[in-house]
């Protein structure tokens, strides 16, 4: 017999999370407040909520009588789990104020600095009168960023005081909390690093390049094998491990976004525990053969994880739809050459959306692999050439 799972969201992005518990006999409940989630419809139960609000979940998870809480891919989504779990004695997640510290950026940069784990030279600020003193203590060019947000929103890079001065004014205006981090830029590659943690351990590992199209902040696409080298990701891993000890992280997945410097050095930016979005844990799952959403699932119900996993490699990419203007959309163009390398897709704009903010928007998600990873990279490169959504 199957557990009654309760999973704090349901867009696209939980569709694995959802189809790993179905196929093992789960009775899945989402909640969430976009009542067209993709999740929403494919769950066995519904309902409509703010998850963001941690005593609606605890409150909705004794009224439905679950057996455990999987987060949904989103910082908001995780907080919420973590309080209703404890709560509710359920284990599988972090106490809530050890997941503060992970979602929280002003929290886990210092955390990282007690560790000696490399991190951006930053200041917390709580006033403008901070950010003032922030920008004649570090070095131009510098970013803000509100401390509870992903996916780019809020995020500024400015090279002078005036344009700090508006990015403070409007990440302020976005977050939900009264600290603003402001932070020297980090030069180097980009990549995600998705790991799970046994007993403060690392036992399974996976690191991507990432790819971005018009929003710097915004990741567009992931692909694997990444070019990191095996240097670099061991002492990632040994900072990851630094990080869980610390904390006293329980078993489970640990997501870190990182820059590459170019002596190699890794540099963790933005961590979570909950599920990246975007399919991002089917994207782990082609390119390991691993089933990555199922392991997750399995973590976050308290169940045990295996202490090591087999690999069967592939090359895999993720890649997002997107447009390049804003306007109506008029026809979704995939090129023959890209077509043929395509082994999966959830597809969810149409004709006649309204593109309102092109830096943002997404039309749906494709997987594409290839025979040798020149092949992938080259299809990476050009992706945006070869899939076009088309806006008049």
């Amino acid at each position: 017999m199957g557990k009654r799972i309760l999973i704090t969201g349901g867009s696209h992005a939980e569709l694995p999370l959802i189809e790993a518990a179905q196929a093992r006999g789960d009775y899945v409940i989402t909640t969430g407040n976009d009542i067209h989630g993709l999740g929403h419809q494919k769950a066995d139960e519904y309902v409509p909520g703010d998850y963001s609000d941690k005593e609606y979940v605890y409150q909705l998870a004794k009224e439905k009588q679950v057996d455990a809480i999987v987060s949904g891919c989103n910082d908001f989504a995780y907080l919420s789990t973590a309080y209703a779990a404890k709560k509710l004695g359920f284990s599988g997640h972090d106490s809530y104020e050890t997941a503060l510290i992970i979602h929280h950026k002003d929290m886990f940069r210092a955390c990282t600095k007690r560790l000696g784990i490399p991190t951006p030279r930053n200041q917390r600020c709580l006033s403008w009168e901070d950010a003032e003193a922030a920008c004649r203590q570090l070095s131009f060019p510098v970013l803000v960023k509100p401390v509870d947000l992903t996916g780019g929103k809020g995020v500024k890079v400015c090279h002078s005081v005036a344009e700090v001065k508006d990015a403070y004014a409007s990440a302020g205006a976005v977050t939900r909390e009264t600290v603003i981090v402001i932070e020297e830029y980090i030069q180097g590659t980009n990549h995600g690093a998705s790991v799970l943690i046994k007993n403060q351990k690392v036992v399974f590992e996976f690191v991507d390049n990432e790819q971005y199209y018009h929003n710097p902040y915004l990741v567009s696409g992931a692909c694997y094998p990444s070019d990191v080298s095996e240097n670099t990701m061991q002492t990632l891993y040994r900072d990851i491990e630094k990080v869980a000890c610390e904390c006293q992280l329980v078993d489970g997945l640990f997501h870190v976004q990182f820059i590459v410097q170019k002596d190699g050095t890794p540099v963790m930016i933005d961590p979570c525990r909950r599920a990246p979005g975007d399919l991002y844990i089917k994207l782990v799952k082609y390119a390991t053969g691993v089933d990555y959403p199922l392991a997750i699932l399995r973590a976050e119900c308290g169940e045990t994880l295996a202490d090591s996993y087999v690999y069967k490699p592939a090359n895999i990419a993720r890649e997002c739809l997107m447009a390049d203007k804003n306007g109506i959309v008029t026809g979704l163009q995939m090129k023959p050459e890209l077509k043929s390398g395509v082994i999966d897709q959830c597809i969810w704009g149409s004709v006649g959306d309204t593109v309102e903010d092109y830096m943002k928007y997404k039309a749906g998600i494709l997987f594409i692999q290839e025979p040798d990873v020149k092949s992938l990279y080259e299809k990476v490169q050009r992706f945006h050439e070869l899939a076009v959504v088309q806006v008049q």
